[in-house]
């Protein structure tokens, strides 16, 4: 790659002419088409929930056809948590071909459109597996699923905000959350029995990827790749103005963009292209990459996969009967979704840190008042786990009926004949119920997406690539350890769970206050000098960065 020109004669561009960009159709198509890749990692996280029994007996006669014995209770328990937990393992691999496949060899649009063969694939066998009677295709599709999934959450975002003027990049970044809540709300609707959750339907519903597959594929061959990727990755400043004239219209001035990319180019003709360890190594780049990561593990840490773990039964406690609890799970994921669309219509005006350090407030303290009503909810009744209504004396007899001392009658009278029981305190339930709808809130306007969008926003194109790896892979080891541990501790420990989330997001909150700088409306080359990178004239990578610590065609 030649260096680029000397522009030091040239008259120097107001760079915030790039802040006025506006949203055009084709840039809003662009969006649309890359943010499928989002949606399926969506549709991934929650599709197994709502046909889990009819999936489970699938598996119990799957193994019995394959082996001949029946599967034990324990073993079942075990194989379904792995089918479940298996996509991180694929992510956590696709994650680390972000940096390979993203740079000069496919670029960001090529990339997505390649990993939608690993969907078709997956698709096909999760709907195969029961006309073959196998689970283990099951397994696999989901594994593969997974690759998939950490490849599409590393590229969208990085075309994103690649493709994005700076002054509605925080807007057009956060629709990567928005179709993951959108992919996550559409899997708990056809999840329904009504519609695929069924024994007749199920494989259609794991299926379903092949059609989000297809359309990004179609769609996207047609559509422009990301104007940085083709200046600064392949060294093609035609190309480049091309794009740029088609996604922003040639009302703009395309001067004033390319200037601003190939300052960002000069910069990285003295950084190459970052390997992993470089920049895991790098002592320039490690606060950015400190804030990024930390701020993605307080996502995952907080809490929120907890919260959907007890609304169901929260909602049963307040009185919501069990045949409408899946509708009231579903209203949360539309809650979710709403309040993304809201994130995308303020992100630009609040900021990224607002957003972040007050909803991540509100979750600790909503944290706070959950452990107390959940608590108080768990321990004022007894644990005879009777379904007819919960007594504070109640046991079980040998024949498995509820007794109740000293309530009604003589000790000793059944539950049957008692008289209805009214629960004194089903306003905890209520007040539990505002609590978790607020924590959603919080959560779907800042912790959601913003991680993501400081990952595009805080590193250079050399880096880029590499710092995608990290936090991808960092996004779906966390997801995991929370989806092994979480159930252990709520068995143990039951609403003081909570406790250990609260503490997480005070931390954060903290962590946010002294440590996130904001980015809203500011260049990738400002976003740098934030944190102390200055352009060094010398030649020298700055900062204390040496190019042996780069690699310029591996990313590990």
């Amino acid at each position: 790659m030649k260096p680029p020109a000397d522009d030091s004669t040239k008259p120097e561009v107001d760079f915030s002419e790039a802040t006025k960009g506006k949203l055009t159709c084709l840039l809003a198509f662009c969006v649309l088409v890359a943010d499928l890749g989002s949606f399926q990692f969506g549709y991934t996280i929650s599709v197994l929930n709502a046909p889990e029994q009819e999936l489970q007996k699938f598996y119990n006669e799957s193994f019995f056809h394959l082996f001949g014995v029946e599967l034990g209770s324990d073993h079942s328990t075990l194989l379904w948590s792995c089918t479940v937990s298996i996509y991180c393992l694929g992510g956590l691999f696709g994650s680390l071909m972000v940096g390979p496949l993203t740079g000069s060899f496919l670029g960001r649009k090529w990339t997505m459109v390649s990993i939608n063969l690993l969907s078709v694939t997956g698709a096909l066998l999760m709907w195969g597996s029961r006309m073959q009677t196998s689970f283990q295709m099951i397994i696999v599709g989901r594994t593969i699923m997974g690759v998939h999934n950490g490849c599409a959450i590393g590229v969208v975002p990085m075309y994103l905000s690649e493709v994005s003027p700076p002054n509605l990049r925080g807007a057009i970044g956060v629709t990567h959350q928005l179709f993951i809540t959108i992919g996550i709300l559409v899997s708990q609707i056809f999840g329904l029995q009504q519609i695929l959750g069924n024994e007749e339907r199920w494989p259609y519903l794991l299926g379903f990827y092949i059609i989000p597959a297809a359309f990004q594929t179609l769609f996207m061959m047609f559509l422009p790749e990301s104007p940085r990727c083709l200046l600064i990755d392949k060294d093609n400043p035609e190309a480049s103005r091309k794009a740029l004239k088609k996604i922003h219209g040639s009302h703009v001035n395309l001067d004033v963009y390319i200037q601003e990319m190939k300052i960002e180019h000069e910069n990285e003709m003295k950084e190459p292209k970052m390997s992993l360890l470089a920049l895991i190594k790098s002592r320039s780049l490690r606060p950015q990459l400190m804030v990024c990561v930390l701020v993605m593990l307080g996502q995952q840490f907080s809490g929120v996969n907890a919260i959907f773990f007890y609304s169901t039964s929260i909602f049963l406690q307040a009185g919501v009967p069990a045949e409408y609890s899946d509708y009231a799970t579903i209203g949360v994921g539309g809650i979710n979704v709403l309040m993304t669309v809201v994130s995308v219509m303020v992100i630009d005006k609040a900021g990224r840190k607002a957003l972040l350090l007050w909803p991540v407030a509100f979750m600790a303290f909503s944290f706070a008042i959950l452990t107390v009503t959940l608590g108080l909810t768990e321990n004022l009744y007894c644990e005879c786990g009777c379904q007819q209504g919960r007594w504070p004396t109640g046991v079980l007899d040998s024949a498995g009926s509820c007794i109740l001392p000293n309530v009604t009658g003589p000790t000793g009278i059944p539950m049957t004949t008692a008289g209805p029981f009214e629960d004194p305190y089903q306003w905890i339930a209520y007040l539990s119920i505002v609590f978790i709808i607020l924590f959603i809130i919080a959560f779907a306007i800042g912790l959601g997406p913003i991680p993501f969008i400081i990952t595009g926003e805080m590193f250079r194109q050399g880096a880029r690539p590499a710092a995608y790896m990290i936090i991808g892979s960092t996004n779906l080891v966390a997801n995991g350890i929370v989806g092994l541990v979480f159930p252990i501790l709520q068995a143990r420990i039951g609403a003081f769970t909570f406790l250990i989330f609260m503490a997480v997001c005070v931390l954060l909150c903290i962590f946010i206050a002294v440590k996130v700088p904001e980015t809203k409306n500011k260049t990738f080359e400002d976003i740098q000098k934030l944190f102390g990178v200055r352009e060094d004239t010398s030649g020298e990578a700055p900062n204390g960065i040496q190019n042996a610590a780069y690699v310029g065609t591996t990313y590990l």
